[in-house]
C-alpha cells in the first residue's frame, strides 16, 4: 500500500529530473516581409558555407542546456535579403564556386559571429531577448577581400507561460534576424562599398595597409558584442531606419523593470572602409 502511494511521487520526480536535463532547442522560423526598396542593379553571389548553414550555438546555464539552431534560418533569411537588395543574387557554398560564376560584380559571405540571450528568469519573468552579431565579408569578383561589415540584430519575445521557453526564445531569435535584415536592406546602399554596385560596376580588390599603420591596427581590432540583449521597445525608438516590425508578441504593459542599458547604434560598421569611386 505504501509503495502504491509513493510510486506517483517517484514518477513525478523522474519527470522533473528528465525535464531539467532536456535541451532547450531554439529554432527561429519565419519569412521576411517583402521590403519596399529599389534593388541595386547588380549581379552578386552570396556564400553560405556548410559550416554556417549548420551553425549551432550551445551553452549551459543553471544546469539547463541551450541549443540555438541558427544555420537553416540564417541561410533562408539572407537569401531573401540579397534577392531583395540586388536585381540578381545567386547562392553558393564556397567563395571558389562563387568567383567562377560569370557576370558577378561582388561576393558576400554573411557569418554569424556571436549569439547571446537572456531568458525570462534573467529578465525577471517579463520577457526574453536575443542578440545576434553578424559579420559580412565582401569580396571582389576574383575572391579578393574588399570590406568587412559588422551589424547586430536585437529581438525580444514574451515570457513563457508554460514550458521551458524554447518557443519564446525562437520568437526573439527570429526578431533579431529581422532587425539585422532591416538594417542591412536600408543602410547598405549608403556605404562606400556599395557605390560601384549602384552603377553596376564590379568591386575592385582593396590595397592592403602597411603593417603597423593606423589602418592595419583598425583592421585587426576586435569586435565585441553587448553582453546583455535589450528589449525591442528601446531599439525601435532609437533605430534610424528599421521598417520591419519585430515578429511575435511583445510583453504586455510598460517596459520591464530591469537595469537600463544604453541603446546600440543602428548603423552597420565597416571594418575596412572601401575607397569611394
Amino acid at each position: 500500500m505504501n509503495m502504491r502511494r509513493l510510486s506517483p511521487i517517484f514518477v513525478y520526480a523522474a519527470l522533473v529530473f528528465a525535464t531539467g536535463c532536456a535541451t532547450v532547442a531554439v529554432r527561429p522560423e519565419g519569412d521576411l516581409p517583402k521590403p519596399l526598396i529599389v534593388p541595386t542593379p547588380a549581379k552578386v553571389a552570396m556564400v553560405v558555407t556548410p559550416e554556417t548553414s549548420n551553425y549551432i550555438h550551445k551553452e549551459s546555464r543553471a544546469s539547463v542546456d541551450y541549443e540555438a539552431q541558427l544555420g537553416t534560418s540564417h541561410k533562408h533569411i539572407f537569401e531573401e535579403i540579397f534577392k531583395a537588395e540586388f536585381t540578381d543574387a545567386k547562392v553558393f557554398d564556397s567563395v571558389d564556386k562563387a568567383r567562377n560564376e560569370p557576370g558577378v560584380l561582388a561576393i558576400f559571405e554573411p557569418r554569424i559571429e556571436q549569439f547571446s540571450f537572456a531568458n525570462a528568469k534573467e529578465t525577471g519573468g517579463v520577457y526574453c531577448a536575443v542578440t545576434i552579431r553578424y559579420q559580412i565579408l565582401i569580396y571582389a569578383p576574383g575572391g579578393e577581400l574588399v570590406d568587412t561589415l559588422s551589424l547586430t540584430g536585437y529581438g525580444s519575445g514574451p515570457a513563457p507561460k508554460i514550458g521551458n521557453g524554447e518557443e519564446e526564445l525562437g520568437i526573439a531569435a527570429y526578431a533579431a534576424m529581422r532587425d539585422a535584415a532591416a538594417k542591412f536592406l536600408t543602410q547598405f546602399p549608403g556605404l562606400d562599398v556599395a557605390k560601384p554596385l549602384l552603377v553596376s560596376q564590379a568591386l575592385t580588390p582593396k590595397v592592403q595597409p602597411l603593417p603597423g599603420s593606423a589602418e592595419a591596427v583598425a583592421a585587426e581590432a576586435d569586435v565585441t558584442i553587448e553582453a546583455v540583449p535589450i528589449n525591442d521597445a528601446p531599439v525601435a525608438a532609437t533605430a534610424t531606419s528599421a521598417p520591419l516590425p519585430s515578429s511575435g508578441p511583445l510583453p504586455a504593459g510598460s517596459a520591464p523593470a530591469v537595469p537600463e542599458v544604453s541603446p546600440p547604434p543602428s548603423q552597420m560598421t565597416s571594418r575596412f572602409p572601401a575607397t569611394s569611386l
